[in-house]
């Protein structure tokens, strides 16, 4: 695994920086849809274990683009990633101001309600409805977990409600421990499922370097050139 991004710390060493993040694991996931059609997607990303900082890897038209949110000072980081033999090289592209308009002034009411029953200490069963007196249920997903050396909890539904769902799991598990979400099933009353598996969690030493002197975005997408 030491050579997994040698590549990397040699070319944005070159740059004058002002901050490093240091990453020490790397986290392959793969995304499975069984209906409405079959699809596969991988994602993968970075993460720092003691911070829980991380930098997402997204493969669009076979070009990836990293992204890494530094929350602290609500900037966003994007480099260009060229992948060769099991290699990254991480080349800096530009910063920009995280957007806050979408922010809500005040804390989000949603309508949805959830139940999360707990299986057993490493299982739990999320349920969502549509409102309080609702008894169909909307969502129905199973959530496997792992102890691991990092906290990384998603339950990936496109609503802000799975926010809410991720903090009140955290509040039923130990502690003592920290886990990563390993494996989740999803069930939609309207007919789609899907899974999300991880499929690699590696060991690295990576530290990646911001300029000093940062660069301002040339396009409204950070996936283009």
């Amino acid at each position: 695994m030491r050579n997994f991004f040698s590549i990397l710390f040699f070319s944005a060493s070159i740059l004058t920086f002002s901050q490093e993040y240091h990453f020490d694991y790397f986290v392959k996931e793969k995304s499975t849809r069984v209906k409405p059609d079959e699809n596969v997607l991988f994602t993968e990303k970075l993460v720092n274990s003691k911070t829980g900082t991380m930098i997402c890897l997204w493969n669009k038209n076979n070009k990836i683009t990293a992204i890494l949110y530094a929350n602290d000072n609500k900037l966003k980081h994007v480099f260009d990633v060229r992948k060769l033999n099991n290699q990254f090289n991480f080349i800096y592209k530009h910063s920009s101001k995280i957007n806050q308009d979408y922010q809500p002034k005040v804390p989000y009411v949603s309508k949805q309600v959830f139940k999360i029953k707990k299986i057993d200490s490493l299982k739990y069963n999320v349920v969502v409805f549509k409102n309080s007196k609702s008894k169909k249920w909307k969502i129905n997903a199973v959530i496997d977990l792992e102890k691991a050396e990092f906290e990384d909890i998603e339950f990936k539904v496109d609503h802000i409600i799975s926010n809410s769902i991720e903090t009140e799991l955290k509040k039923l598990l130990d502690p003592n421990f920290k886990f990563i979400t390993r494996k989740i099933d999803y069930k939609y009353s309207y007919g789609k499922s899907f899974s999300t598996y991880i499929e690699n969690v590696q060991k690295i030493n990576l530290t990646l370097v911001v300029p000093k002197v940062l660069k301002e975005p040339n396009h409204w997408s950070d996936f283009e050139d």
